[in-house]
């Protein structure tokens, strides 16, 4: 985000919405660093404080020597370990003309987990849950769960989970979901490779409540979102996302199909940032590397 870009988007900042119903008061408070990274789908406008259900990011939260190090690492777990994620195997886009085109047979998500998901798979030798091993981690991952516990910024419990997703050819769609209970109740996500936009939307109950219903047909969503009260999370590479309270418990995340735009040199896969127009070029490859930590007592 250029400084224009602030400078013009932060004029547009709309009302408190006042959709958080709790606060966790053992992270850092929300900062402006926050707020510049979180836009209203309806409208565009900034996220303040007061309208963020949970939602912390930390830009640059690693260097590049680092960032390399978790990719190399990243991709060699994913050879040793990983699985085709069962789900949707056709990338949705959304070309210029309006239309959703479909890429059949691409599986575009390869993952490990310790979380015990499907028949046949490796589990990573750290395992999941109350049986979870933080030696038995790469060492660059270990160094981060680190480097999170000891930036002073988040008061976690025993780590429970570590998850790597890589994802290719520009396709990074992501259903919208709340990841399983069990995990913990603080979950990181340290984006690498690509910018992305994580939309955060609230859960059926909460819509329901308000009047609206979720939108599931795909062009409705790639054009305006799940819904008029989704928060768009504007992640850049190195960025670590946390997210817990509301956030974590009655709000969904999700990555919406990707914008297909024509440009000179052949077509690209865009995310949309708050607003339809406000378009960011995806690079070819994710890599997202997922922690869940348990309470801090």
């Amino acid at each position: 985000m250029n400084q224009h870009g602030a400078a013009r988007l932060q004029r547009q900042i709309f009302p408190v919405r006042r959709l958080v119903t709790s606060r966790v008061a053992s992270h850092r408070p929300f900062a402006r660093r926050d707020a510049e990274r979180l836009r209203f789908v309806c409208g565009g406008g900034f996220a303040r404080a007061a309208d963020n259900p949970g939602v912390r990011l930390e830009p640059n939260f690693i260097g590049e020597q680092q960032a390399g190090l978790l990719i190399a690492e990243a991709r060699e777990t994913s050879r040793a370990f990983g699985y085709e994620y069962d789900g949707d195997r056709r990338a949705h886009t959304l070309g210029a003309n309006g239309k959703v085109t479909s890429t059949a047979d691409l599986v575009n998500n390869i993952r490990v987990t310790g979380r015990p998901e499907k028949s046949g798979q490796l589990i990573p030798p750290w395992g999941y849950g109350n049986s979870f091993e933080e030696g038995a981690l790469p060492p660059g991952i270990l160094t981060l769960v680190h480097r999170i516990r000891g930036c002073g910024l988040y008061m976690l419990g025993p780590l429970r989970d570590v998850t790597i997703n890589q994802r290719t050819h520009s396709f990074f769609q992501l259903d919208p979901h709340v990841d399983p209970i069990d995990d913990g109740p603080d979950v990181f996500v340290l984006n690498l490779l690509s910018s992305v936009v994580i939309t955060f939307s609230p859960t059926s109950t909460i819509l329901e409540a308000r009047g609206q219903t979720r939108r599931r047909e795909s062009t409705e969503v790639g054009l305006r979102s799940w819904s008029d009260l989704d928060i768009d999370a504007l992640v850049q590479p190195n960025t670590l996302l946390h997210f817990c309270g509301d956030a974590r418990l009655t709000w969904n995340h999700a990555i919406r199909a990707g914008v297909q735009v024509d440009m000179q040199t052949g077509a690209v896969i865009c995310d949309w940032w708050g607003q339809p127009d406000y378009l960011l070029q995806r690079g070819s490859e994710r890599i997202s590397i997922v922690l869940a930590f348990g309470s801090h007592d």
